[in-house]
Order: C-alpha cells, then structure tokens, then sequence
C-alpha cells in the first residue's frame, strides 16, 4: 500500500512549489517542507514551521515497508556517511549548453544504507533529473543511527553537472 506525503519547497524567491510524492509509507503526525536545502518539519494542527536540524529528539516523518520508521535529520541522529558516490552523466542531449546546472532531490537511506525512493525537488530539465535519480541508486551509505542502532532518514543532496569539454588542439 502506498500513501502520498505532501513535501513542499521554497524557492529562493521565497514561492512555495508543493508537489505530492508517492511514497510507499503511511503519513505520520509531522509534515515535512524542503526550503533552500534542508527540511521543516511541524506537527499536523500547528503552524510552526523548525528546522530539523534544530530538533533534539528524533522525529518519525513516516514508515516504509509496513513498520520501518523513516526519520528526518535531527540532533539526535548520527547523519549517514557516503561510503561509495558516483557522478553524474551529463546529458548528451543538453551536453552543447556547456552549463554548469544543478538538482536538488531527496530520498531515504534506509537501515542498510541503501537509497530507496529518490525524488526530485529542483531540476533545470528531465534529462538532468534522470541522470540524477541514475546516479544517486548507485550510493551507498552507512545508515543514520540514533542510539547506537540503524535507522532510515530522509536525505538531501544537492547534485551539481559540469559539462567536461572536449578541447581539440590544432597542431603547430
């Protein structure tokens, strides 16, 4: 069974996108905005929107898989740590542009320090969140802990693609 959970996001003109993710978790009594790279959370009746990371007690977003809690950042929580990265392709189909562009997605890293269920947040096009949401599936990470043991988190991850040029030089 899959729920939606509304995660809105502010730009930098302070404009709120909300877009809904199907995600394969039940809601839980917090919401969660994503504003210029972190996430916010209040409790659902409330107006007060916190910082995560301001938080000290661990804050459960969700539940994946039936009865795994999914938390997001707090003070209570042991961050999870990259254990294997990998770049992005750049787009062939943009590769001409020669920008320097970013994306800006989340997922969780769950218990094993996997990445299940990347979204994208900001893109500059649908070929740069593909190349993205590609590379980010081969991550791995040691798990977020809070006291000592594994845990899922919702995740951040600004993505910057930088065109490499193929320079050829005359001869002389």
């Amino acid at each position: 069974m899959a729920a939606c959970v509304p995660v809105q996001h502010e730009t930098e003109g302070g404009a709120v996108q909300a877009n809904v993710h199907p995600l394969p978790w039940v809601a839980s009594d917090f919401e969660v905005k994503f504003a210029r790279g972190e996430f916010l959370v209040r409790r659902k009746g409330t107006t007060e929107w916190i910082r995560s990371s301001k938080l000290s007690e661990p804050v459960v977003v969700g539940y994946m898989d039936g009865d795994h809690r999914v938390y997001v950042g707090s003070k209570a929580l042991k961050p999870p740590t990259a254990l294997h990265t990998e770049f992005p392709d750049y787009p062939a189909s943009e590769s001409n542009s020669g920008n320097k562009v970013g994306v800006s997605l989340h997922m969780v890293v769950d218990e094993r320090g996997a990445v299940r269920f990347p979204a994208v947040d900001i893109t500059p096009g649908p070929e740069f969140a593909k190349a993205a949401i590609e590379a980010v599936r081969k991550w791995r990470f040691e798990p977020a802990k809070l006291n000592g043991q594994p845990v899922a988190v919702l995740f951040v991850v600004e993505m910057a693609f930088v065109p490499v040029l193929n320079i050829q030089r005359s001869p002389r």
